[in-house]
């Protein structure tokens, strides 16, 4: 990998492989999570997909990318810990089945330029109000979409009661009172305010020469800026479990228990092991012996955020085997704080993921936000020490990881109405 400082604040991640016949570009912006610019940022998110002044319309914008041999262009919105990030993502096809471009890396960032520099609207207005408000519309139907998934639903709740500062509880494609505040020069004054202070990280992943990309991406207008940001977030441990209980329409209940686990960075390896053997892999505690030896949950598992340090168990439980089903869940942490993990099962937790790791090395999109994690944390892992650091983790430190485990909330979502 080569990086270059175009700017400060404006970093190039180049990454030549001949493995793909695609070209990968992401252009990351990313700034502290905060409540004032989100609304304003996901709303531009949506309107810097759908059109620009060149390309009014989805027709037209359809055309052009069919011109650049079928390129696909799109934005996202996502979190790491506390940062929150705006991206433009292209995908090109090689140059070599271009046979009439004269470069289609070139035609590609100066279609990514016309994008994020001239959008349908204009400064004194914002954004085209017809299709803001179309886009606005679109957004707040995904909203209502996943609130009706009871399981997508039960966990943001559990999050919001989790966290004590609401705007770490916030997601990154907001909410619906955020996104119904925003007006279109408010997005497009966001949108500018993005473009000139957010960090700026740009990957590209491809059969690619270093000094043409490097070039291609000084002509986007990209100033230099002071970044700060962290994506770390650590929260005050409680002393009592907060207990929230929930009542709706539900055939199934929804138990999650969430527990605060903060570990040295340093450490994390240790973690993701702990976190697969827990209840992260479909060969987990969790799942053979809640699940599968007990039959008390439909589904379970666990995740880890390691820059929050929340540790998730989410379980689709019968309404009469909640207490049991908790009861079961907190004895298998309770073997992992007492007992050692015998030798075959940490050998084959460890053999899974690596085995996950070396699948993802030909997935350009995994290869390509594991880098934006790794350039946001400060910290880079080849695959070489990425394997050798999970081999290493023994059965000791996954026992120490089990104790630095406070449980921190218990929800549940249960059938009944709040008049029951």
């Amino acid at each position: 990998m080569t990086t270059v400082t175009v700017q400060p604040g404006v970093f190039l991640h180049v990454l030549p492989s001949q493995q793909f016949a695609t070209t990968r570009i992401l252009v990351n912006f990313t700034r502290q999570h905060d409540a004032t610019s989100l609304g304003g940022r996901v709303l531009a998110s949506n309107m810097l997909e759908t059109a620009s002044k060149k390309y009014p319309s989805q027709t037209a914008l359809a055309r052009a990318l069919s011109e650049l041999y079928g390129a696909s262009f799109g934005t996202d919105v996502l979190k790491t810990g506390a940062l929150h990030t705006l991206r433009l993502r292209m995908t090109l096809v090689h140059d070599s089945f271009a046979p009439d471009s004269e470069s289609l890396l070139v035609d590609g960032f100066a279609f990514i330029r016309e994008m994020m520099c001239a959008p349908l609207g204009d400064a004194e207005q914002g954004f085209d109000p017809t299709v803001f408000e179309r886009q606005r519309e679109i957004s707040l139907d995904e909203i209502a979409g996943l609130q009706e998934e009871k399981p997508f639903y039960a966990a943001r709740q559990a999050i919001n009661a989790y966290f004590d500062d609401p705007v770490q509880a916030l997601p990154a494609y907001g909410t619906v009172d955020l996104l119904k505040k925003v007006t279109p020069k408010e997005a497009w004054d966001a949108w500018f305010d993005t473009m000139q202070h957010d960090r700026v990280d740009i990957i590209v992943l491809g059969d690619v020469d270093v000094a043409t990309v490097t070039q291609a991406v000084q002509q986007l207008p990209l100033t230099g800026r002071a970044i700060v940001g962290n994506p770390y977030y650590e929260q005050p441990e409680k002393d009592a479990v907060k207990q929230v209980v929930e009542l709706d329409k539900v055939n199934q209940a929804r138990l999650i228990l969430a527990y605060q686990l903060h570990i040295a960075q340093t450490d994390r390896f240790q973690g993701f092991v702990f976190n697969a053997l827990f209840g992260g892999l479909a060969v987990s505690r969790l799942f053979m012996n809640v699940r599968e030896s007990a039959g008390l949950a439909y589904s379970v598992y666990s995740d880890y955020n390691p820059y929050t340090g929340l540790l998730m168990v989410e379980a689709g439980v019968d309404h009469a085997k909640l207490g049991e089903a908790e009861q079961r869940i907190d004895a298998e942490l309770t073997r992992l704080q007492t007992e050692l993990v015998a030798d075959d099962e940490l050998a084959m937790i460890k053999r899974l993921m690596k085995a996950d790791y070396v699948t993802s090395l030909d997935q350009p999109g995994r290869i390509t936000e594991r880098l934006q994690n790794q350039e946001l944390i400060g910290y880079h892992t080849t695959a070489e020490e990425w394997l050798a650091a999970v081999e290493s983790v023994t059965a000791q430190q996954v026992q120490q990881v089990a104790n630095a485990v406070k449980k921190q909330l218990h929800y549940e979502l249960v059938g009944g109405t709040q008049n029951d």
